[in-house]
């Protein structure tokens, strides 16, 4: 069990600013949890106060509680969490160490000093898991960025940690990549995994995530079990700034908004779209603009 007791944090960074105001939340064995709200809220913060990003890589003043199975990790640093926490990150690239496939899986039981035998076997099983032998012993750089994504999945699976966080792991991936996505982290929850998610990109979770966690300013706005998330409505989304609980694929969207039929073609549409920099007048105000496939605009 993952619990946070009052816990706030201000990154030392930007001292004048709470990223995090008064968490209190508590993760049972085995949940996944979806963590979501405007950027700049605090949700990937929580997944560094776990993994220990901060305060190794991140400096700044937290207060609180954080324990985990009762014990607190208020001393803990990076490298006591090897093995037990998991993490997948929004750039794939920014957690690899080789060059190829199959040494990028062994890596982390290379590094813990696992026999041989068992360090093949822990791969075998993983591949065999997520489907991915078609990507063992390739190079890292051929491969796309789903694929990129599903390695580094896999890197985390072969060490078989309880927890694995996940901080915006659909950022870069297109629709079927993120289906690819989905399968994994249902594949995780079906082993008894439990399960952290910092998204935006809500519609291909929503299904799996028993609690939704919604973030504002640093605060807990909401937190949706059962059926307050069942009865959580689209308005209710766009009135707290959050995108779609739909998973909609882009031909569909193309299909509903009528540019998917025969003798038309997907389009950009840009409808009462306005666009300002911080603390500054408005830009530009477009009432109603449609770019069609194949058009250069300038």
């Amino acid at each position: 069990m993952i619990s946070f007791e009052n816990v706030s944090f201000t990154y030392a960074a930007n001292p004048e600013e709470k990223n995090l105001s008064d968490i209190s939340l508590t993760i049972n064995d085995g949940e996944c949890v979806l963590f979501t709200g405007p950027s700049g809220c605090g949700k990937s913060t929580l997944l560094r106060l776990l993994n220990g990003l901060i305060p190794e890589f991140y400096d700044g003043v937290r207060c609180g509680t954080i324990r985990i199975d009762g014990q607190e990790i208020t001393d803990n640093g990076i490298y006591d969490f090897v093995g037990r926490i998991g993490t997948v990150f929004q750039n794939p690239r920014s957690q690899f160490f080789n060059v190829d496939t199959t040494s990028e899986l062994a890596f982390g039981c290379e590094n813990l000093a696992f026999p041989e035998e068992e360090i093949l076997d822990r791969i075998e099983k993983t591949v065999s898991r997520f489907h991915i032998k078609n990507l063992m012993d390739r190079s890292i750089f051929e491969l796309s960025g789903g694929e990129k994504q599903k390695i580094a999945c896999g890197s985390v699976d072969v060490l078989a940690p309880d927890i694995i966080l996940l901080d915006e792991p659909s950022a870069n991936l297109d629709y079927e990549s993120t289906l690819g996505l989905r399968d994994v982290i249902r594949e995780w929850k079906r082993s008894g995994k439990t399960i952290l998610i910092a998204e935006h990109r809500m519609g291909y979770v929503w299904e799996l995530a028993d609690k939704i966690v919604i973030l504002g300013e640093g605060r807990t706005r909401r937190v949706l079990n059962g059926a307050e998330k069942k009865n959580f409505t689209e308005e209710m989304c766009a009135g707290l700034g959050l995108r779609s609980t739909a998973e909609v694929s882009p031909a569909e969207l193309a299909n509903r908004l009528g540019y998917g039929a025969a003798g038309k073609n997907p389009a950009i549409i840009l409808k009462n779209f306005s666009y300002s920099y911080s603390d500054k007048k408005e830009v530009f105000h477009i009432d109603e603009m449609t770019i069609p496939n194949g058009i250069c605009a300038g």
